[in-house]
């Protein structure tokens, strides 16, 4: 396995002490927060106050109004309508873009290293209070519950955040450099896309003077709004960061081809990021994706099966959000049988539920499909519990043993789990593999290591260094 990424290069300094650092982050009480959002009544229609039941693109001059097409943002909890979202039009877009790269201009670029590392240290600072609204937002459209906003997506946010922000005054020794012209820097955002890496990707493109685009997809639309508006509190100039929302593929071409555009960062399926590559390889310009591969476990005789147990049970309940590419387990036959054995009967008794639910370990599966395959792979075995809203995306975590010719399970609370001869025999199962943890020995070769948002953050300031 790679090791996790240092915070700060082999003999750097660490990032200069300011009134703004922040080294802690002061989360409010878990269970007061939880239980100030109970999960809403089936068949009402009302939000939290956290989450807007429209969301507009940010047009230069904050102008009402829209300009393109409302798009519908459908609930995973029931099916219907959640909110409306603006299908930004290409000449909107196009003036987004121009705004920002006119903003980082003259707002941004010109000011020191060192003040722009203070600013960005301060992002760190206000995000306490934006965990409500980001935990609350991510739990009605995509379905993450609430409690894993509280302790795992914002503290680790944070964290991401704060490591970009020490790179601003550090350009020239990770390889970057500053942009005295400013540019842009577009963010493609979906549901898959977790705050930690929204965050650290928006700091590190601001860190090398260049303004950021959020092109969010309607799902993460909200969240996006939540990000300038958290930005703007952290002291940052207007309009330096701008959300520019929806699908419409016109749209995405005005912003691969705008002349200020300096480097693109996406998630999304193989299929949309190699539109997105085509699109940019004509001009040149960097893009850091991140597919939507699965991550594999390689379990192999010797592996502590009761750290693999923990690790594959934390699988199950982080589901599509936390590895979108799916859940697969390569388990040694000598030890296969125990490990389901430890596993299953765990990963069946975590409680669905509504994700605002404070006990909930388990919520709706983030789009219908995927909720359609996880229950046909546990083949109806598995049961959800009573009193759920009706026309959610939900599916029963489970654990699905695999043949050797089978189909994986989907992205979602259902690992699969095949049995193999030998760690050579693991080799031949791990192509297209986005991230391999193996358990219990070697594999005799290299692997690709879990994502790490300061790792993404290091690659896009060193992609934006023109």
């Amino acid at each position: 396995m790679s090791a996790s990424l240092p915070d700060a290069v082999v003999g750097l300094s660490a990032p200069r002490e300011s009134p703004l650092r922040v080294t802690t982050l002061d989360l409010p009480a878990a269970a007061d927060s939880l239980a100030a959002s109970p999960p809403p009544v089936p068949g009402t229609s009302t939000l939290p106050d956290e989450v807007p039941g429209l969301v507009l693109a940010d047009g230069p001059g904050g102008a009402a109004g829209t300009t393109g097409d409302l798009l519908d943002v459908l609930a995973p909890t029931t099916g219907e309508r959640l909110l409306r979202v603006e299908d930004t039009s290409p000449d909107l877009a196009r003036d987004i873009a121009a705004a920002v790269a006119g903003t980082s201009r003259t707002d941004w670029a010109w000011l020191s290293a060192q003040d722009r590392a203070r600013f960005l240290f301060a992002v760190s600072d206000v995000l306490g209070g934006h965990v409500r609204a980001l935990a609350v937002t991510a739990a009605l459209t995509t379905g993450r519950p609430l409690a894993a906003g509280f302790t795992l997506d914002v503290p680790a946010a944070h964290t991401a955040a704060f490591s970009a922000a020490g790179w601003a005054d550090k350009l020239e020794s990770v390889g970057a450099a500053h942009r005295p012209g400013g540019g842009v820097v577009v963010l493609l955002t979906t549901w898959r896309t977790s705050t930690a890496d929204t965050l650290s990707a928006v700091v590190a493109a601001l860190a090398t003077g260049c303004g950021v685009v959020l092109r969010a997809r309607p799902a993460a639309a909200a969240s996006a709004r939540q990000f300038v508006r958290l930005l703007e509190e952290a002291g940052l100039p207007a309009g330096l960061v701008r959300s520019a929302p929806g699908a419409d593929a016109a749209t995405d071409a005005t912003l691969w081809a705008h002349p200020d555009l300096v480097a693109v960062r996406a998630d999304g399926s193989a299929d949309d990021l190699r539109a997105v590559g085509v699109a940019l390889a004509g001009r040149g310009t960097p893009l850091l994706q991140r597919p939507d591969a699965p991550h594999v476990d390689v379990v192999l005789a010797g592996a502590d099966l009761e750290a693999v147990s923990l690790a594959l049970v934390e699988a199950a309940i982080g589901g599509a959000h936390e590895r979108p590419g799916g859940s697969r387990v390569l388990a040694h036959r000598s030890v296969v049988d125990a490990l389901v054995e430890r596993v299953a009967p765990v990963v069946s008794r975590l409680r669905t539920g509504h994700p605002l639910d404070r006990a909930t370990a388990v919520g709706p599966v983030p789009t219908p499909h995927l909720a359609r395959a996880a229950r046909e792979v546990l083949d109806a075995t598995a049961g959800l519990p009573a009193g759920l809203p009706a026309g959610g995306w939900w599916a029963p975590p489970g654990v699905a043993t695999v043949g050797r010719h089978s189909a994986w399970p989907p992205p979602g609370p259902v690992p699969g789990v095949r049995s193999i001869r030998s760690a050579d025999d693991a080799l031949t199962h791990l192509a297209g593999a986005g991230s391999v943890t193996v358990w219990g020995g070697e594999l005799g070769t290299e692997v690709p290591a879990p994502p790490d948002p300061r790792q993404d953050a290091l690659d896009l300031l060193r992609a934006c260094r023109g």
